[in-house]
This record gives C-alpha cells, structure tokens and sequence, in this order.
C-alpha cells in the first residue's frame, strides 16, 4: 500500500512509489519514557511554596518588571526541577525570563542557560508547541544557522531542526504548507552554506544534510495527498478546484525533484566527509527507499562487511538522520505482531500478538505498517536475508 505521486505537472513522467516514512502514521516503540520519578520531600516542597509567595509579595512591591526579581522567579524553577515539579517550573521559568527579556534585552547569551533547563522542563512535559517557541527563540538568538558554526550553535540547530521535523511529520500539511515550504528553503540555505558556501564546516555540513534528507522523506509522501485533500474539501468550488496556489507548486516542484536532490546533496557532503560511513549509508538507505536498489545494495554489502552490527536486524526507513524524541507516558494506541521483512524490505506475513483496542487498534496499525519500508537484514556473508520480526508500534497521531 503505497502512495502513488502523480506527478500531474509533468506530462510523460511515470508515477514513483513511494512508500510511507515511520513516524507519519506509526511508530516503533522503544520504551524510553519520560517521567519525573523524583520523590518529593513535603517539607521541601511546603518551603518551596512559601518561597513562592515571599516573590510574588515582592512583586507587588517593586512593580512586576524590577529587574531583581529575573534572578529569583529562575533560582525558584530550578527548585521546582529538583523537587519533580515541571509545571511549576515551566511557570517560573516563563516568568523570568520574561522578566530578564524585558530588562536585558531580546536577545541576550544571558538566558541561555536558564532557556536550556525551561527547554528540559517542556520536553519533559510534552509540551509541544511551547517546545517549538523555545528551541525557535534559541536558534534565532543564537544565529539561525547563518553565523559560523560552534559546537553549540551547532548543538542548538539540531535541535529545533529535530523537533520541528517531529511535528511536520504528524501535521496535517493542508494546515501549515507555508510554514513548511518555508522550513524546507531555510533548511535548504543551512546546507548551501555549510556545505557549499565561504563558512564551510564539515561537521556542520554532515549534520545538516541528514535533517534535510529526512524532510524529503516527508515531502516525497506527503505533498501529493495533501493538495489533493485540500482541493476536495468543501470550501473549494468547482471553478477553482484545477488550480493550485504558489506554494503548492513549489511543494510539488520540490516533490519531483526530491530523489535526485537528496542524491546530490548527499554525494556532495561525502566528497567532503569520505570516511563518514553515516553518509554512505544514510544515501544508500535513501536510493533503497525509492526502489533504487542496484547502488543502494552495493553500499549496504560494503559497510556489512566493516560494520555487521548495522544490518543486524531490519530497520524501517528513514532511520538515524535526527534524534527522535523520547516517547511521553500517554494513552495512546498501540499494537504488537511479528512479521516478515523480506529481502526486499517488504512487510509480508503480519500475525497480531495484541494490541490496546481489540481490532480497530490493531486493523489501522496493521494497514501503516505494510506501506513501510525497511532497510534489509545482512548475514554473516553480506548477504540479504528474510528475517521474521516481533516488535511493538504506537500511532503518532490522534484519531
């Protein structure tokens, strides 16, 4: 079950299968979970709210914006951390540092550390809208990829890049096209200038490459389906439903020219990174995907043979180009089967071992895990290999 790309701007070019990203629809569960699992002392946190109320009578006297008062609300949100707190703290850490923008600036190093632990505290609460606000004010108050590169900046850059690419994975594009054309042009000139540009930097340049390759994972299966979507929802009348707006056609331009894009990207960043294995394979998983499988298998036979672990079970596409986040501690669905993944990367012979719902779980589930595509299994001599899998996978999406 794949998505059929049209490609109705080009007349003569034959449709790609492309198959579904993991992360779009579902997910395999890896069992990282995120919990404040501190045990809290209830003198501590009785002191802690009584500090609490000592600032805001402060606050009533000296006026809400006195500038000594940013030290305070932040030295109470780090306690608030200590004490398994992250609402509180998030609260205060919001606090001050509105407080320290308002007297110090914008833009300022200053808040970086303080901005760093209220980041931890809204991870750890899945916030994921506050999280997207807070890591984009980093990147931007930190040089939006356009200064030269520090490992710092650089540190700050994979992050929002990470996270932003969670969400769009999970979006629905019809909603936010211009936010992501936007992030994909952006995205786009980071990689010209770490790779290409006057500010070179190899690290950089390897980096970047892998989250740009992986919003064309997103962009190669999504952007079809979405303007097709959009153009049968009600509000769109019968006049208008044969156009398509600007950003559409620069999303689909973007679609068509995705595979060979990413190939040319990648080539680019192993000319200047040749014994980045990361690269070789990040590449080869690429060209897999789209059915490339000549190249695609030559390279996955070569790195077999330095590094064996890395074929040691199938993995499902794209894998290891941004670090995912840790999975929250929700109700969410959730189902459980072994399966076959074939020489070809292909799910075939799915069995339900159970799932969180009965059917209707496990049916939906089951439907996204045969649209993935996976990177094969190698033995012991370099060669592909079926592999019978038992693994758990959680939607990334409400119903």
């Amino acid at each position: 079950m794949f998505t059929i790309l049209s490609f109705c701007f080009s007349a003569g070019v034959q449709a790609v299968l492309v198959p579904q990203p993991v992360g779009m629809f579902v997910l395999p569960i890896e069992g990282h979970i995120l919990d404040d699992g501190v045990v809290v002392d209830s003198r501590a946190l009785l002191d802690h709210e009584r500090r609490v109320r000592d600032v805001l009578a402060s606050q009533r006297d000296l006026g809400a914006y006195h500038p000594a008062l940013a030290e305070r609300w932040l030295s109470l949100a780090h306690e608030a951390m200590r004490l398994g707190q992250s609402e509180s703290a998030a609260n205060l850490f919001q606090q001050g540092l509105h407080n320290l923008r308002l007297n110090s600036g914008l833009i300022t190093a200053s808040q970086i550390d303080a901005l760093n632990d209220w980041i931890t505290v809204l991870r750890r609460l899945g916030d994921s809208e506050g999280l997207s606000q807070q890591l984009s004010y980093r990147y931007r108050i930190t040089g939006l990829g356009a200064e030269s590169w520090t490992d710092e900046r650089l540190k700050y850059a994979l992050e929002y890049y990470d996270h932003e690419l969670s969400v769009l994975a999970v979006a629905q594009w019809h909603a936010i096209q211009r936010e992501v054309l936007k992030f994909a042009e952006h995205l786009e000139d980071v990689v010209h200038r770490a790779c290409r540009g006057e500010m070179v930097d190899v690290t950089a340049c390897s980096a970047s490459v892998k989250r740009r390759l992986q919003l064309l994972y997103l962009i190669s299966f999504a952007v079809e389906p979405y303007v097709e979507d959009r153009q049968a929802l009600p509000l769109y009348k019968p006049r208008v439903l044969e156009e398509r707006s600007v950003t559409d056609e620069q999303l689909a331009n973007i679609e068509r020219g995705a595979f060979l894009s990413g190939v040319r990207m990648m080539k680019e960043a192993i000319e200047l990174d040749s014994d980045n294995d990361d690269l070789e394979l990040a590449l080869a998983d690429w060209r897999w995907f789209y059915g490339r499988s000549g190249d695609a298998v030559s390279t996955y036979e070569r790195l077999a043979e330095k590094t064996p672990e890395l074929f040691a079970e199938p993995l499902e596409l794209p894998h290891g180009l941004i670090t995912a986040s840790p999975i929250l501690a929700s109700e969410v669905a959730q189902a459980t089967f072994s399966f076959e993944v074939t020489t070809r990367g292909r799910v075939r012979e799915i069995s339900e071992i159970s799932s969180t719902n009965g059917a209707r779980d496990a049916i939906r589930i089951k439907k996204r895990l045969r649209e993935l595509r996976f990177r094969p299994a190698l033995d012991d001599a370099a060669e592909r290999v079926k592999v019978t899998v038992t693994k758990t996978y959680r939607e990334t999406r409400s119903r």
